[in-house]
């Protein structure tokens, strides 16, 4: 993993990127935001499910019942049920 600032960057921008193919490559933005230059080709399975409409919607609507505590605790046994642990 290599770590450079946005100065560094925008200086070599043509090498971090070819570098992001065979490492991980961080880019600090000020004190308290960080990036990774990702290449596409190499997106995971995770990834790429935000890129999905129909996820991003649900993830939404999950975000909104939580602040509007519509949730419920589940206890263990329900958790292993809904896993398939059990």
């Amino acid at each position: 993993m290599i770590a450079v600032s946005t100065t560094e960057l925008r200086r070599n921008l043509r090498k971090y990127l070819d570098m992001a193919n065979k490492e991980r490559v961080i880019v600090q933005c000020g004190k308290s935001e960080t990036y990774e230059i990702v290449p596409t080709g190499t997106m995971s399975d995770t990834d790429q499910n935000f890129l999905n409409p129909k996820v991003n919607e649900r993830l939404k609507s999950s975000i909104e019942q939580a602040q509007t505590g519509k949730t419920r605790v589940l206890k263990k046994e329900e958790i292993k049920n809904f896993l398939g642990l059990e």
